[in-house]
């Protein structure tokens, strides 16, 4: 009788380690599901957003130190260059504050600069005051200047045909981006009896970046509903919302609306 009521004690503390034990592999196997799940989600969301969501380190290197080692880093700015043209090649002809990353990936923190959308080019002031051109690849630009209504604006570049050229930011999801290039000429007008007068003229224009292309905007929509994958939720969107698409505003709205769901 002592010998089956010590087994029948045996057994009952055997089952509860068990039942223990699976309780702890369960919830083991459930936590290190749930870690490799949301790393999926950070590592998708960064290969569908244009933007570089892992930020500026707090440490960057001092830009004057890492990059300008010597002058053949950057091309001297000659002020004169654009002297009889009227207006600005300039996305803003204020200076600003701004972060930087190279096409080596390299990032700098609070450069003074100004971006030059007619040379595809950004200035800035070397230490001894000199306007100079960074004679790299610059792929993103974002302004941290809170003197500046442009603060916290991101600019891209290595889109499109041209590599260099740059594009505003206007909105950016898990799906899709809505970006804004600024297609800047000098045009020549004549005058009687005078010299021809020069000018900058700036046209915007928009684009949907979704998986890995652009796709230029215009007012029929049907054109870009490829970057939609020709859905029928944007489609009734389109039609319920009245959606111009060469309309910044409503290419904005309508690009939100596709990365909500």
């Amino acid at each position: 009788m002592i010998f089956c009521t010590n087994n029948i004690k045996h057994t009952i503390i055997y089952l509860s380690n068990f039942r223990k034990t699976n309780f702890k592999t369960f919830c083991m196997k459930k936590i290190v599901t749930l870690i490799v799940l949301i790393f999926c989600l950070q590592v998708s969301f960064a290969q569908n957003s244009m933007i570089d969501i892992t930020g500026m380190n707090v440490n960057t290197p001092s830009f004057f130190l890492e990059y300008l080692r010597d002058d053949k880093s950057a091309d001297l700015f000659k002020a004169d260059l654009y002297s009889g043209v009227e207006g600005s090649p300039f996305f803003s002809p204020e200076w600003t504050y701004a972060r930087i990353k190279l096409a080596d990936n390299r990032k700098f923190d609070s450069v003074l600069i100004k971006i030059n959308l007619y040379e595809n080019k950004v200035h800035f002031k070397d230490e001894a005051g000199r306007e100079k051109m960074i004679g790299a690849d610059v792929r993103q630009i974002e302004i941290k200047d809170e003197s500046s209504k442009w603060n916290n604006t991101f600019l891209l570049s290595g889109y499109g045909e041209n590599k260099n050229e740059f594009f505003q930011v206007i909105t950016d999801g898990k799906k899709a981006g809505l970006l804004k290039k600024f297609n800047i000429i000098i045009r020549e007008t004549k005058v009687f009896n005078a010299p021809n007068q020069k000018s900058f003229e700036q046209t915007p224009s928009y684009s949907i970046y979704s998986a890995g292309a652009l796709y230029e905007g215009n007012k029929n929509c049907s054109a870009i509903m490829y970057a939609f994958k020709n859905d029928n939720k944007v489609t009734k969107f389109i039609s319920a919302n009245d959606i111009k698409c060469n309309k910044e505003k409503d290419l904005k709205k309508l690009v939100e609306f596709y990365n909500s769901y």
